[in-house]
């Protein structure tokens, strides 16, 4: 300490005094205009300047140095201050006199230029000398409100001014590497937060005005663009973002294994949902190294170790020893020693005062002092560091004797990556073996899996966190995001690249950004985003020259086991791109290091080749066991929300016209439609079914990666909800008035039962076309404009799925390619029989309505069929019927004369399926369990179609059903209750498979029943038919009958959803939609 204080004094004392080397020869005073320096009197000019900027340089260093290793130290704060100033001006005068005004571009020597290029830039110095003085001291003031930040411990957070509290390093550093304790963890990182960033926001935001307000009298639009300019790449930005794409699917691996590993750990403490870590779990305060998470996570436990610490602990390891450890592997390489770098003015342990311990290698400016500050402990990590550090220091050596100005990397980044290309020699396991610190180690796969994991949680874990802190500064400096989101923007990114989220709410009112040195410190580091690329570029190129590694034949010597210690050859490559410094563009240093001239992600990528392997294969595995509960949790909480939307639609069913009813079920919509699209994007949104070899989970992934109306906006859903629940009521309540009454005010006729009688009975031809046409008045008229509107919302939610329009996402649902031209081909297999059988009634129709029916064209008229839409002509069958004498099979009358009850028609059709050996069906017609199978007489609207309702809960199914006693509605119900069979039989599969093999199948099983409930036979069994003849008459009568159901029907089942496909593709103009 006394030591210190003396050297600041005289160094102090004698920069007043200007008592320093260069001070009694005068600056150069040139015999022209400062701004006509000839070549060689510039030449003189930046010889003269070299020599004085080194004594400044070194006066400066000198007082940072002092600072950085006594915080708490008043003098030195204010010396460093007056140095930082007087360094300012010294810079300043030379740049007013000399270098302001000077026609770069004239000088022949490419060395003059390049110095005149960096010395026209005077960074901060640039601001008048009040402003730089005020920068200056809310630099300090940040500084120091993050040196001396301290919290109360876990275990007594409310302790007080007396009592021990932590700090960042050792206490709250080591909490963060070794607790396993969710709570303990979460309370360290949100206390750091309150008292490093949140306290320095303020400032911060005075900094990046003053600092702004620098670059721009430099020449540049903002600090950031200042600050990229050292990288004399016009496209950085461009260029890190491509780096970023070559490693990203890499560092996701990683991600994904160490979520899937920490929920191991944590359990529900880790939102599931969540794709994202919590970022206080990763073993450091910062997420950027989660290498203390390896003995936790390392993927075979019981491998050999590569942590050597136990090992040094044990031989007794000091921090002298493990610099002279780092020091001899580059002298092995034929390097210069570092010694001076780890010596008496070095700080390698932590002195009893407040320091900054953040490790730094310091170059004084005078090519003979080199320092290192590092509060070293003695464990594996902070060995690499010493090589790494020291780095930096062989790098300060090699280049001692470029002029000043060229005392630098060749960019930033290559100062960073030196130390780490080292290190990465020094972590393998054959280089720790070699130096005596690795014993027992086998060299297996798992060995090496492990290896490379632990490098990965080091190196690939960091690559977006180094990428995003100046992202985030540059974005700050220009002012593309507001002050007052800087907080919610750190997040944003950290969100999207590091894949982190804050374990605790965060806001404005916090400045987590602060809590990381290089923020309030003012320091650059991209340079460590670009060194961790870098570093592996460099390590292949110097694996080959030692000849430790062969591209060719990476599977025998892959490229993780290269350690060039004792390389002469390696060492002289270094040597020859380091020397350089920046005296030459980045590129040259690059060809002579690599032999490439582009950075590339590429080496990183192949050096953990076998660990990027290994991580796919793990993570396919994690993600069938995660995607294999995610879809078992949805199916649960869908069923439950699935079953509210059906009991609010059927409330609507068996209402209409409701408006409580029908708000209630928007409501439902809505909450449902939000839960489905939340899931989705959580969970499903860029999930491919394929990747997933259980056949349920990918079963059903195919369909919950298709959402398609739940991708509507609020205002879409609405406007389609509102448009289906205006054709619903329309529909519903729609009556007309009596053909006898035609302009009744009362006992207007419902669809069901008195138009479906009329049409099914009447042999009126004026009756039934003015039944048909008032019908289509009352109904299909008064929704065209609300369909127009369910055509552009279905079409809209069909586009957002994926589809061209919803036709194309209703076809999807049959699995089948080329399914219209199908479908078209069944038609000509089938049309032949329709078009006998519609011949054969056409004949009989014009028997009985001759002239009226206008059959020029050789269609029917379709009122004339017997049903409102001829899709069955069933009812023709009495005067239609071939054979005329025979026992027909209608046991309409049977019913009736028996008086069965709408009930005991349902038991026999439940009666039919049990005696299949099918489950029982009761309950679908228990109207105690809220079934509807008869219209209500208390002046409900109801939606009599005819219809079976699963409630999602695989004991709820319901049949509604305005049953009448005839044999078409027992034949009917029978073919409800198959759909309710069928929902019953598959009831246990997941929600989302709980449909039909396709749409037709459902429809299929009901009918399948039905033709075998519709023989004679079966009638003749349960009694409903006596006295007939299994004559040649009696068969075609009764085919004939059923053809008149099932055949007939055929062109309209296949017509309908033609035509709605041609208007979802909106081939066809609205005023042409009913035309076609």
């Amino acid at each position: 300490m006394q030591r210190l204080l003396m050297e600041a004094v005289f160094a102090y004392l004698l920069f007043l005094c200007g008592w320093y080397v260069g001070a009694s020869r005068s600056i150069p005073q040139a015999v022209v205009q400062r701004d006509e320096l000839t070549e060689e009197q510039m030449a003189t000019t930046l010889e003269q300047y070299d020599q004085d900027v080194r004594y400044h340089c070194n006066i400066n260093a000198i007082a940072n140095w002092n600072v950085a290793t006594d915080t708490e130290n008043v003098y030195f704060q204010e010396v460093q201050n007056n140095v930082s100033l007087e360094y300012a001006k010294f810079r300043t005068d030379y740049y007013e006199q000399y270098f302001k005004n000077a026609d770069v571009e004239k000088y022949q020597s490419e060395k003059i230029r390049k110095q005149l290029r960096l010395l026209k830039d005077l960074g901060t110095a640039a601001l008048p000398a009040e402003k730089l003085a005020s920068l200056n001291r809310v630099l300090r003031k940040m500084d120091t409100a993050y040196q001396l930040a301290e919290v109360c411990p876990y275990t007594n957070q409310n302790c007080g001014p007396t009592d021990a509290k932590w700090t960042l390093d050792p206490e709250l550093e080591k909490v963060l590497a070794e607790s396993s304790d969710y709570d303990e963890l979460e309370y360290v990182w949100r206390r750091w937060r309150e008292e490093s960033g949140k306290k320095m926001r303020s400032d911060y935001k005075d900094y990046v005005q003053l600092v702004n307000e620098a670059a721009q009298l430099n020449g540049y639009a903002d600090y950031g663009a200042l600050w990229r300019s050292k990288y004399d790449d016009p496209k950085l930005r461009e260029t890190l973002e491509r780096l970023w794409s070559e490693v990203e699917p890499l560092y996701d691996e990683l991600h994904s294994y160490v979520r899937y590993r920490l929920f191991e750990l944590y359990g529900e403490r880790m939102d599931p949902a969540n794709p994202m870590i919590p970022a206080h779990l990763l073993g450091n305060m910062w997420a950027q190294s989660w290498a203390n998470v390896y003995d936790r996570l390392k993927p075979f436990p019981n491998a050999s170790l590569v942590d050597v610490t136990a090992k040094m602990k044990e031989l007794s390891y000091n921090a002298t020893k493990m610099f002279e450890m780092s020091d001899e592997f580059y002298k092995s390489l034929g390097l210069p020693s570092s010694a001076m770098s780890y010596g008496p003015k070095a700080v390698i342990v932590k002195p009893p005062q407040k320091i900054v311990c953040h490790a730094s290698a310091w170059d004084f400016c005078d090519g003979e002092d080199f320092r290192i500050k590092m509060c070293t402990n003695v464990n594996m990590e902070d060995f690499v560091t010493v090589h790494h550090e020291m780095g930096h220091i062989m790098y300060y050596i090699l280049y001692k004797d470029q002029p000043y100005l060229f005392r630098t990397g060749a960019t930033p980044a290559f100062h960073e990556a030196v130390g780490d290309t080292i290190a990465l020699s020094v972590a393998t396991p054959n280089h720790l073996r070699k130096v005596g610190l690795l014993d027992e180690y086998e060299d297996s796969q798992a060995d090496n899996v492990n290896a490379l994991f632990e490098m990965a949680l080091e190196r690939v874990a960091f690559l977006p966190f180094g990428y995003l802190i100046d992202m985030w500064r540059w974005d700050v400096f220009s002012g593309a995001v507001n002050e007052t989101e800087w907080n919610a923007h750190w997040w944003k990114l950290r969100e999207k690249y590091q894949k982190v989220y804050a374990p605790v709410a965060r806001s404005e009112q916090d400045f987590d950004p602060g809590a990381k040195y290089h923020i309030p410190a003012s320091s650059q580091y991209i340079a460590y985003f670009l060194a961790h690329i870098l570093e592996f570029q460099f390590y292949r190129a110097l694996c080959i020259e030692a000849g430790q590694y062969d591209p060719a034949q990476k599977s025998g010597q892959p490229l993780h086991k290269c350690d060039f210690y004792n390389s002469k050859a390696a060492g002289d490559k270094l040597r020859e791109g380091l020397s350089l410094g920046y005296s030459e563009d980045w590129q040259e240093a690059l060809e002579k290091l690599t032999g490439e001239r582009e950075i590339s992600g590429k080496a990183l990528l192949e050096y953990f080749e076998p660990l990027y392997e290994f991580l796919k294969a793990e993570n396919r595995k994690f993600k069938a066991a995660d995607m294999k509960n995610i879809v078992e949790r949805y199916s649960d909480q869908y069923s439950v929300a699935c079953n509210k939307q059906v009991k609010a639609q059927f409330a609507t069913q068996v209402n209409v016209g409701n408006p409580q009813l029908q708000q209630q079920l928007t409501e439902v919509l809505a909450e449902n439609t939000q839960f489905v699209l939340d899931n989705y994007k959580r969970y499903f949104a860029d999930v491919n079914p394929q990747d997933f070899s259980d056949p349920s989970v990918s079963r059903q992934l195919q369909f919950l990666t298709q959402i398609s109306i739940n991708k509507l906006s609020s205002q879409d859903l609405a406007k389609l909800q509102n448009a289906l629940g205006r054709m619903q009521n329309t529909y519903s309540s729609a009556t007309i008035c009596p053909y006898s009454d035609q302009q009744c005010t009362a006992g207007k006729l419902s669809l069901d039962p008195e138009l479906y009688e009329i049409m099914a009975k009447s042999e009126n031809y004026d009756e039934l076309q003015y039944v048909w046409q008032e019908w289509r008045r009352s109904t299909g008229r008064k929704m065209k404009r609300d369909y127009s509107d369910y055509v552009e919302m279905m079409n809209r939610a069909a586009r957002l799925g994926g589809y061209e329009d919803m036709g194309a996402l209703w076809r999807s649902s049959f699995e089948q390619d080329n399914f219209v031209e199908h479908m078209k081909h069944l038609w000509d297999e089938l049309k032949p029989f329709y078009s006998e059988l519609h011949r054969y009634v056409h004949r009989k129709l014009k028997a009985i309505y001759g002239e009226r029916m206008n059959d020029a064209n050789g269609n029917i008229p379709a009122h004339l069929l017997g049903n409102m839409w001829a899709q069955s002509w069933v009812n023709l069958y009495d005067r239609t019927k071939p054979f005329e004498n025979t026992v027909d099979l209608d046991i309409t009358e049977a019913l009736k004369a028996k008086n069965y009850t709408t009930r005991k028609l349902f038991e026999i059709a439940n009666d039919f399926y049990v005696g299949l050996g099918l489950p029982d069906n009761s309950m679908s017609y228990d109207t105690e369990l809220g079934a509807m199978i008869e219209k209500p007489t208390d002046g409900r609207i109801v939606t009599c179609h005819a219809s079976a309702w699963d409630f999602c809960d695989r004991k709820d199914f319901r049949i509604k059903m305005c049953t009448r006693m005839n044999m078409e509605d027992f034949v009917t119900i029978h073919h409800e209750m198959g759909h309710i069979n069928y929902y019953i039989l598959y009831k246990d599969q997941p929600v989302t498979l709980r449909s039909g093999a396709n749409p037709g199948f459902h429809e299929a099983v009901g009918d399948t029943i039905a033709l075998s409930v519709a023989t004679p036979k079966h009638f003749e069994k349960i009694g409903l038919l006596q006295g007939y003849n299994d004559t040649y008459e009696e068969n075609i009568n009764a085919l004939y009958q059923k053809a008149l159901d099932r055949v007939a029907f055929l062109p309209f089942g296949l017509l309908i959803d033609m035509w709605r496909w041609e208007i979802f593709e909106g081939n066809l103009e609205y005023d042409r939609w009913n035309e076609r």
